[in-house]
């Protein structure tokens, strides 16, 4: 049992943002059946708690209730997860907004609460973390999109923000320099996911176009385990087959 609890202690920790549903579900479940414990963060506690009663006991979830656009409660979320569970080695940015409107209605107010939630949130979570991240050449997995790459109509603030989580994965690897830390960035298309049916029912986009959100949580797997080291750095792009 001694040997078992010390495994468990030294396993890596992982803080997934977007943790309740859709992409970011699934991996908290992938990551779970590869060893990580996980430190839970979204908005909506009993969402949360659903992804946490899916995964083992080994992967000791942690539920953290916080908005990515609240700059304290970002800091909080890190310094909270490193003293409760003992250790940060990732952060996987996966939750985001995504407001559809079109550019001629598009204000600075969207603007900025898109920004803060997809990109200045990811931004502060990441600089809180980063001794720690150096202390465990630690990882950071951005999820992205192909709006960044190819805008859809109507997303402006939304291809802004993961343009700039794009930028942030290349700002982490020129500060890396020789301490190990890796960042990522996956562009995924459109994704089966609760966001996406807000946005576009059946007749628009089908139930057999997008990429399941298994198909990211394996991705991030790989991004996480050092097995897309050849593309850190860079865009990632993933397309229904």
């Amino acid at each position: 049992m001694a040997g078992d609890e010390d495994v468990a202690r030294d396993a890596r920790v992982a803080l997934l943002t977007g943790a309740g549903s859709g992409i970011g579900r699934a991996t908290a479940r992938r990551l779970a059946a590869d060893g990580w414990r996980l430190a839970l963060l979204g908005r909506t506690r009993s969402t949360l708690e659903e992804t946490a009663a899916m995964l083992p006991a080994s992967a000791s979830p942690l539920v953290i209730v916080a908005d990515l656009a609240n700059e304290s409660a970002c800091r909080d979320a890190v310094t909270t997860t490193i003293d409760r569970v003992g250790r940060l080695d990732a952060i996987v940015n996966n939750a985001g907004v995504a407001p559809q409107v079109p550019i001629a209605e598009t204000d600075a107010t969207l603007v900025r609460e898109t920004l803060d939630r997809n990109l200045v949130g990811p931004i502060v979570l990441v600089a809180t973390a980063w001794p720690e991240l150096v202390r465990r050449s630690g990882r950071v997995v951005n999820i992205s999109s192909m709006a960044s790459i190819d805008p859809f109509q109507g997303f402006t603030a939304y291809a802004a923000s993961k343009a700039g989580l794009d930028s942030l994965t290349r700002s982490i690897m020129a500060e890396a320099g020789d301490t190990g830390v890796t960042a990522f960035t996956i562009n995924p298309g459109v994704v089966e996911t609760p966001l996406l049916r807000t946005l576009f029912d059946e007749s628009v986009v089908p139930r057999d176009m997008p990429l399941p959100p298994e198909r990211i949580a394996d991705e991030i797997a790989a991004c996480l385990r050092g097995d897309r080291d050849e593309r850190a750095g860079r865009p990632h792009p993933m397309l229904p087959d």
